[in-house]
Parts: structure tokens; sequence; C-alpha cells
């Protein structure tokens, strides 16, 4: 499993897992040990939830 980090931010990083072309987001409670979740989504399941993100984005101009 090689991971390509494409966006690090507070509490929230996507990676790529380029052995099995996997998304892979992980969302943190910030707290001082932190919890973890962490999402691995195929090709289809990328394109819904961008499609889904698109949605929410426009609802919300």
């Amino acid at each position: 499993m090689a991971w390509v980090q494409v966006l690090d931010k507070d509490h929230l990083s996507v990676k790529l897992d380029d052995k099995d072309d996997s998304a892979l987001i992980e969302v943190n409670d910030g707290g001082i040990s932190p919890n973890y979740v962490t999402i691995r989504l195929n090709e289809h399941e990328v394109d819904e939830l961008i499609e889904a993100l698109q949605r929410i984005k426009q609802s919300m101009q």
C-alpha cells in the first residue's frame, strides 16, 4: 500500500492508495488524543461523493 497525500488540513486528510486505486478520507476530532474515522472509497464512490458535495455547495450559494 503506497499512500499519496492529496490534502492535509487540521482535521481532514485525503489520500490516494495507489496500490488498490482507492481514496482514503480521514477525519479526526482534534482532541489531545484524537479519534479518527477513515473512509475508503472506490472510483464509483468517489464520483458519487463529488456529485453530492457539488449539490451541497450549490445549495450553500
